[in-house]
């Protein structure tokens, strides 16, 4: 059986070595709030309270935080952070940690 996939935009695949998007990831957005990002990440990917298309959702979220990040466009940070601390809010494993995370590089931008 063969299956067709097209892909439009960056992706992330959740069932991906974690490691790997992380590194990914850290190439990618290499800067202050880059590391704190690349954290957000792990702890996303990482979490059981989240289901599988809420990792993806806030991976996605991170990523393009990421992006606006580097161009510098603090409304647009703020807007997709606080999107991904709605997210991370419900996942009890992972809600203090990355709020902290959330909250750090939220001041970046203030």
């Amino acid at each position: 059986m063969t299956e067709n996939f097209h892909f439009h935009g960056p992706t992330t695949f959740i069932n991906k070595p974690v490691d790997t998007v992380i590194r990914d990831f850290q190439n990618t957005h290499a800067s202050a709030h880059g590391e704190q990002l690349a954290r957000l990440m792990e702890l996303v990917l990482s979490s059981r309270d989240l289901s599988d298309a809420e990792r993806e959702d806030t991976a996605r979220l991170i990523d393009e935080t990421a992006a606006v990040a580097d161009t510098d466009e603090p409304a647009a940070v703020e807007s997709k952070l606080g999107a991904i601390s709605r997210i991370v809010s419900r996942a009890a494993d992972i809600a203090a940690p990355a709020s902290t995370i959330v909250d750090s590089v939220s001041s970046m931008f203030a």
